[in-house]
């Protein structure tokens, strides 16, 4: 059995849309948790009493938006408890599955290659951007570092600076060139990598994960960082992170970031702000 945990905040209708997709549109046998994140406009609650009789969804309501980390783990706790699948799929709920035989490749690969965690080939059709895998090595101190000092930086700019920064971010075209300028790189995208950092929209965790993690993310970030962090760890323990260009999805950035804040000025300190706490929490951890 293969368990997708999909974790959900105010966007109702991208949720309910996955959860379709992904039981329709994809073989094979198929559980789905969804997580709510205590999401403020009732959504969570909407979508219990849709899935209510569905014996395919499972929807479970946080108290509290407890973020990226904590969400995604109560989702697996949840998962492995009352189905120990052999594979979880963390997906965002703005994935989409390109083969439909998506879960017959999954099990190809591992039967090639065992892995602990597997990241696919995430592509962003509104940037052009592959987003596997993030970086061939594990992130230094010195990179992270980087990250942690510019983002202070930009969070105390000239509020008016900040203001029309943050808003010339949301003009498609100019952020699409920025982004992929920022993330021209020599990363080959189109063999079977190992041990290299996977992105966070969409992770399979196989079954034997587990019995190095309980669950797979540091609990002290609540947005950002968390897979670099997970990759760091897992070196640590000699587990393996695949990446596998044979599988395909496309992402659709942002959706549920996008509708929690009422202007990009709200948005891009909330990314700030997160950011700055995840590389710290890194730097602490690893330096």
């Amino acid at each position: 059995m293969i368990v997708f945990v999909i974790l959900h905040y105010q966007s109702f209708d991208e949720t309910v849309a996955e959860v379709m997709h992904v039981i329709n549109d994809l073989s094979g046998k198929i559980k789905v948790v969804i997580v709510d994140n205590a999401s403020p406009n009732g959504s969570g609650k909407k979508l219990e009493e849709l899935f209510l009789n569905n014996k395919n969804v499972d929807v479970i309501l946080s108290n509290n938006n407890t973020g990226y980390a904590k969400g995604n783990n109560l989702g697996i706790r949840y998962a492995l408890e009352k189905y120990s699948p052999d594979f979880i799929i963390l997906a965002n709920n703005d994935i989409e599955f390109k083969q439909n035989n998506f879960l017959e490749l999954l099990k190809e690969s591992f039967q090639k290659k065992n892995f602990d965690i597997l990241g696919p080939d995430i592509f962003v059709p509104e940037t052009g951007i592959h987003q596997n895998p993030k970086q061939s090595n594990s992130y230094t101190i010195e990179q992270v570092q980087k990250i942690n000092n510019n983002s202070r930086r930009l969070l105390n700019q000239n509020k008016l600076l900040f203001s029309f920064r943050a808003n010339l971010k949301r003009v498609s075209k100019l952020r699409k060139f920025i982004i992929q300028k920022r993330k021209a790189t020599s990363i080959k995208r189109d063999i079977v990598q190992l041990n290299i950092v996977l992105h966070g929209s969409l992770l399979v965790f196989s079954k034997k994960f587990f019995d190095k993690m309980v669950v797979p993310f540091d609990e002290k970030t609540f947005f950002y960082f968390e897979t670099e962090i997970l990759d760091r760890k897992m070196k640590d323990l000699n587990m393996i992170a695949k990446y596998d260009p044979s599988m395909l999805v496309y992402h659709h950035q942002n959706t549920s970031t996008k509708q929690s804040f009422k202007n990009a000025k709200a948005q891009q300190a909330f990314q700030l702000i997160n950011m700055i706490k995840s590389t710290q929490r890194f730097i602490d951890l690893f330096k």
